[in-house]
């Protein structure tokens, strides 16, 4: 998508407008995931992603490789924005905010045999997997290893190899 400089977008208008209108693979590596949600609260108000996968055939998901997820509030990695979402966190650090069940299925139980929540290695209070939802996967090194590295976006296919 091309923004020509000097239109402006509401930041939320923008990405919802992206998310509705294109399917895409995000892989993010190294990154600092901060929560600005409402301290203190013991109920959930946040999430990280809202995946909107909406059949098996599309090619799409997200994974975090890496990561570090903080902040404040109480917050959900994932919410099953359509009933195929797919994302991934692996090598991640975590801190208490991450609620115990971790993600959801937008209350809509169909989705749990099609929704695709993984977890690899991670770290951290929030990373504790004891009180996980029944659907969320902890991933083994083959299960895991699609998701982390570049050939999870095709880079291949895309991005210029970079030497000096």
């Amino acid at each position: 998508m091309n923004i020509p400089k000097g239109i402006y977008f509401p930041l939320s208008i923008a990405i919802v407008a992206i998310l509705v209108s294109i399917s895409f693979k995000i892989l993010d590596l190294d990154c600092q995931l901060t929560s600005i949600a409402s301290p203190g609260s013991r109920s959930i108000n946040g999430v990280v992603t809202a995946h909107g996968r909406a059949s098996k055939e599309e090619d799409s998901g997200f994974a975090f490789v890496n990561c570090n997820v903080g902040g404040s509030g109480r917050i959900w990695l994932g919410r099953a924005w359509r009933s195929f979402s797919t994302v991934v966190f692996a090598n991640t650090f975590m801190t208490d905010i991450i609620s115990p069940d971790g993600w959801n299925d937008l209350n809509d139980p169909s989705r749990d045999q099609t929704i695709f929540y993984g977890e690899y290695n991670c770290t951290g209070a929030g990373s504790n997997m004891s009180q996980r939802a029944p659907y969320v996967q902890k991933l083994n090194d083959t299960q895991a290893l699609p998701f982390l590295s570049s050939s999870f976006i095709d880079a291949d296919q895309w991005l210029q190899s970079f030497s000096n």
